[in-house]
């Protein structure tokens, strides 16, 4: 058994875990370090985010897992749009103008802690309106304490290329993309080896995420192993377990050296000295 491909199935097991967090779990490291980065941008003087992905379903799911990160942390509060309701974005935009000054409003400030995101729901039943009112917040009223956060995938993206909203400097794109054929080989395996993990492989199920054999022979010979695959794991698993476990008695034994070692100097010390005498 290859002592490298050892040690990269125990990187990844420990990488699984380290992506359960409280607002969900996070397909890949990369989709943790983009969620990380569209927080940042939330709490930043230009909190405008636009989130893209290979499909809607994909966009969808880490949209939810945002907003629950975002209601989590207590800091901002969510405020929900929805196209197909009478309310228009205009008015949600006039009633936070109304607590500032329209000079106010126009020049960069820094904002409160308790800023309001406004979520888009529904995006593909944004109307022209609506598009040119979310230009307006994200680029006119740097003053106003109002977020965004809006779904791209589900919106024509012949009017995301029309619009100036997806070359402006102050708007920030996240981009998901799905996990690789590997990654998804890696995630069905370790997510099959505890019960607790059964909800993972309910949402790559949800999300259309399936592992394909490579039909490839040296590629498959590499991915597709199942027997090899799971031998590795297993061993991997093992040697985690036994190194949380044996954790405690590392430093005792270190201990214990450095005491044996101090016990025989002064023992060689005593007979020196006699010797000497």
């Amino acid at each position: 058994m290859r002592k490298s491909s050892l040690k990269l199935v125990k990187n990844e097991i420990m990488e699984f875990d380290a992506r359960k967090k409280p607002e969900g779990f996070y397909l890949t490291s990369r989709h943790l370090r983009s969620v990380g980065r569209v927080v940042q941008r939330l709490h930043s003087s230009t909190p405008y985010c636009f989130l893209h992905a290979d499909s809607e379903r994909l966009a969808s799911y880490y949209t939810k897992l945002i907003v629950r990160k975002i209601e989590l942390l207590g800091e901002n509060l969510i405020l929900r749009f929805n196209p197909l309701r009478k309310q228009k974005l205009i008015d949600v935009l006039n009633q936070e103008i109304e607590k500032f000054s329209l000079d106010k409003a126009l020049e960069a400030s820094r904002p409160d802690n308790r800023r309001r995101i406004i979520l888009i729901e529904n995006e593909e039943e944004l109307i022209s309106e609506d598009w040119q009112d979310i230009e307006l917040l994200c680029t006119g009223l740097p003053g106003i304490n109002l977020g965004l956060i809006c779904n791209a995938s589900g919106i024509n993206q012949e009017i995301l290329a029309a619009s100036q909203l997806m070359k402006n400097k102050r708007i920030f794109h996240a981009f998901f993309n799905s996990p690789t054929n590997s990654e998804l080989r890696i995630l069905s395996v370790v997510a099959r080896q505890n019960s607790r993990n059964a909800r993972i492989l309910k949402i790559l199920e949800q999300l259309g995420l399936r592992y394909k054999i490579v039909q490839d022979s040296d590629i498959a010979k590499s991915l597709s192993d199942a027997e090899r695959f799971d031998d590795l794991l297993g061993v991997a698993e093992s040697d985690i377990k036994t190194a949380s476990k044996g954790s405690w008695l590392r430093p005792l034994v270190q201990t214990m050296r450095y005491l044996m070692l101090i016990l025989f100097t002064v023992i060689a010390s005593y007979v020196l000295i006699i010797s000497l005498n």
